[in-house]
């Protein structure tokens, strides 16, 4: 009998690349000869599936590089915009191919929270003086990318969680372990490593739920943790029911905030800035 942490690597250790998902982009963003590295970043990061190819490609032993790339921008500049153009474009072109959803996993859903997860992550990040802002993004928004990790290639089990979820009313990170043995959360930091991301990243996607575990960076942890915690509430379920996870409040201690009342004073304001914005009309643009 196969157990639960060997079904597991097997299927870690064959995927080569995060499962596609709904993308908001097109290839007539891309026709623009004059397209900028920046504009080019800003572009991909609408999207967590492209944005993790990248990195996994920038990060390959086929560069050699001796610091890892964690940003978007990092890439452009190793791998040049050219190539970066003629990737995203095969990407989306390919992500198209795939089913994008079922009741169990919403992919626009979960692709806009997401995205809300690193905009806010960025937000935080110049709030707490954290000094690289994309990285922190790129952090918000690939925190989850074991959730369709488990949904492609572990369907029957991710069908099972789901439902464990809705019947007995308990958290994702609870339902995973109970029929895995692992949390999206712990998937996710392997795939991440195994694609060698940046421990910082690795580190991040393992821990945005207990920021206090984290062993890399705590500050971008809790950071995400923050920003995962206002996305969830602000952008629609993408599951056949929400994450439900709790506020871990070392975050206070870890930040440096004031205090608890401090801490949801500053959600609250965020989440109503957020409110304001059109974020989802600018991804469709």
């Amino acid at each position: 009998m196969v157990s639960k942490n060997n079904f597991i690597g097997k299927i870690v250790s064959s995927i080569d690349f995060l499962p596609a998902i709904q993308s908001y982009l097109g290839v007539n963003l891309f026709s623009n000869d004059v397209l900028t590295p920046a504009k080019l970043a800003e572009i991909i990061n609408r999207d967590q599936s492209l944005t993790a190819r990248i990195l996994a490609l920038a990060n390959s032993p086929v560069y050699g590089l001796s610091k890892k790339v964690s940003t978007i921008e990092m890439a452009i500049s190793v791998l040049g915009i050219k190539t970066i153009k003629e990737l995203v474009i095969g990407f989306s072109v390919f992500s198209s191919t795939f089913n994008k959803g079922d009741r169990y996993f919403l992919a626009e859903e979960f692709n806009q929270h997401s995205y809300l997860c690193g905009y806010i992550a960025q937000l935080l990040a110049n709030d707490f003086n954290y000094s690289v802002k994309s990285e922190a993004f790129v952090a918000g928004l690939l925190h989850d990318i074991g959730i369709p990790i488990i949904h492609r290639y572990m369907d029957k089990e991710f069908k099972l969680i789901s439902e464990l979820k809705f019947y007995r009313r308990i958290s994702q990170t609870k339902a995973e372990k109970l029929i895995l043995g692992k949390t999206h959360c712990e998937i996710g930091a392997m795939v991440a490593s195994k694609w060698n991301f940046p421990d910082k990243l690795v580190d991040v996607i393992e821990n945005h739920h207990s920021p206090k575990e984290s062993s890399v960076n705590q500050i971008l942890s809790a950071i995400v943790h923050i920003a995962d915690f206002i996305a969830t509430k602000e952008t629609p379920q993408f599951l056949l029911s929400s994450e439900d996870e709790q506020l871990d409040e070392s975050v206070i201690k870890i930040l440096n905030i004031p205090d608890v009342s401090y801490l949801f004073d500053m959600i609250n304001n965020v989440s109503e800035l957020i409110r304001t914005l059109n974020l989802f009309d600018d991804l469709k643009k």
